[in-house]
């Protein structure tokens, strides 16, 4: 496994020729990023709160949960936000084999590109979890590996007033690449709060490109 500390994440980015980033290359923008969707009751809910506040984001879709809700897949391209493969069944990337691998960012990548007509080279693997060996044939084969400068640990599920302490106790940065998840309510209560808050202390925000 690739040990993903601060200090290895600011390497990989400077050494991979754009194939790895785990926080933007400059200026005052910030990335709210979400994993594990589309959900059909949670996803909608982040869609709109983000709307209200005038915020472009980053989704990290499921194929086969894509699949499941492809009008959700299409309101988030349609709004402006980013779509992007976390592969096609959430499947840990170093447990794979070559095939299952290019299987899991080939199915996610053409289902995305059916359903929103935008193709992506971005990936963000499960977990977070990488080997070496993924972690290049990733690069070779041209994709861009999306990682994180903060996370704030919404997969608990814990409650809404933890995950808003994590957050407030972490803050957003510039240049911070955040990771969230779009399905629960703690998340959605949690940015409920934050969105305004952000805005107030004059956060600007951008999706992945």
């Amino acid at each position: 496994m690739v040990a993903l500390s601060r200090v290895g994440k600011a390497v990989l980015q400077a050494s991979l020729n754009g194939a790895f980033v785990w926080r933007l290359a400059a200026g005052r923008d910030c990335a709210l990023t979400f994993d594990d969707g589309p959900h059909p009751v949670y996803t909608p809910q982040v869609l709109d709160l983000l709307a209200t506040h005038r915020i472009k984001a980053s989704f990290f879709l499921v194929g086969e949960s894509a699949l499941r809700a492809p009008d959700l897949v299409t309101r988030i391209a349609r709004e402006g936000h980013c779509v992007a493969s976390h592969t096609f069944s959430h499947r840990e990337l170093p447990s794979l084999t070559r095939d299952e691998l290019a299987r899991e960012l080939t199915s996610c990548r053409t289902v995305l590109r059916d359903l929103t007509g935008c193709d992506t080279d971005l990936i963000r693997p499960p977990r977070g979890r990488l080997g070496a060996t993924s972690l290049l044939r990733i690069a070779r084969w041209g994709y861009r590996l999306i990682h994180w400068s903060k996370t704030y640990s919404d997969y608990r599920q814990d409650g809404s007033a933890a995950l808003l302490e994590r957050i407030r106790r972490q803050g957003l940065e510039s240049r911070d690449i955040a990771l969230f998840h779009d399905n629960n309510a703690h998340t959605v209560e949690a940015l409920r709060e934050m969105l305004p808050a952000w805005r107030a202390a004059g956060r600007t925000f951008t999706i992945l490109r």
